[in-house]
């Protein structure tokens, strides 16, 4: 992991041509030459590959839900809300999602809470206040619209009711088994993540985030999985994170899959106003 980590990090400040690099273009060649064969030992070691077979595996059957709409109970708890709802989804996978949250929160009037999330950017429909918010899609931003912080993909898995797991070549892969799980650890620069995988029908049942001291700070666990377009989906997702006592629900009512009529509009009065977030 040193030896690909320094690659990594190396082949960037070359490529860049960072000025404090002060030895010559042979010594330089001579490092990169070495560093590209450990690294490609790094890639194509056997344990590393096979790790990567059963990664292939768990995305495909992620991939084979697509186009999903559903209607939700939603429980949200955090230090100043604990409150139960009702939450719309239509997912376009890896693409953009689109939720209405409604019910008793106390962030909601009227009729509802109405967002489109995208890799990119975001529009949020904040009736609460009669304005209309839109940005970047960063975690903190997610963390203001969704009322729990996470990545664009975390909310995905979330919200989906499916994982994917994500990886670089800059991380080392690892596998283990746990109980009748077989577990697959990503391990990079300021980052372990472990996930729990059914070993039969190679679907994700938790994942989990871990600080430097291996704590979990961050962890989604799926329930009630049921068979549909020849994948998985489960019909009961929770994400936690323990440290901060922060906790989202999501149990699903009814579901729909490969709706390719969805639409990702977020309605609003054209006399809202409207309001520009930053990174």
């Amino acid at each position: 992991m040193l030896l690909i980590s320094v690659y990594c990090t190396y082949s960037h400040v070359y490529s860049q041509g960072n000025g404090s690099v002060n030895d010559s273009l042979k010594e330089k060649q001579y490092v990169m030459d070495s560093l590209k064969r450990d690294r490609e030992v790094f890639l194509n070691s056997p344990d590393r590959l096979k790790v990567i077979d059963l990664i292939r595996i768990v995305n495909f059957n992620y991939d084979k839900i697509n186009l999903l709409s559903t209607e939700n109970i939603v429980k949200i708890k955090a230090s100043s809300l604990n409150q139960t709802g009702n939450i719309n989804i239509r997912i376009k996978k890896n693409d953009s999602l689109w939720f209405k949250i409604s019910g008793s929160f106390a962030f909601i009037s009227k009729d509802a809470v109405i967002a489109n999330v995208n890799r990119n950017n975001f529009i949020y429909f904040d009736n609460f206040n009669d304005k209309v918010i839109e940005g970047p899609t960063t975690d903190n931003n997610i963390g203001a619209i969704a009322r729990i912080k996470c990545t664009f993909d975390d909310l995905m898995n979330v919200m989906s009711g499916t994982g994917r797991i994500i990886y670089t070549d800059c991380d080392t892969l690892s596998m283990s088994e746990d109980s009748s799980k077989i577990v697959i650890a990503l391990t990079g620069k300021d980052k372990l993540v472990k996930y729990w995988i059914n070993a039969d029908k190679k679907y994700i049942e938790k994942y989990a985030y871990f600080n430097t001291a291996k704590k979990e700070y961050l962890k989604i666990i799926y329930s009630n999985y049921v068979t549909v377009s020849n994948g998985y989906f489960a019909r009961k997702v929770e994400i936690e994170k323990p440290l901060s006592k922060e906790y989202m629900k999501i149990v699903n009512e009814t579901y729909l899959t490969n709706q390719y009529d969805l639409n990702f509009n977020v309605e609003f009065p054209n006399n809202v106003r409207r309001v520009k977030w930053e990174n």
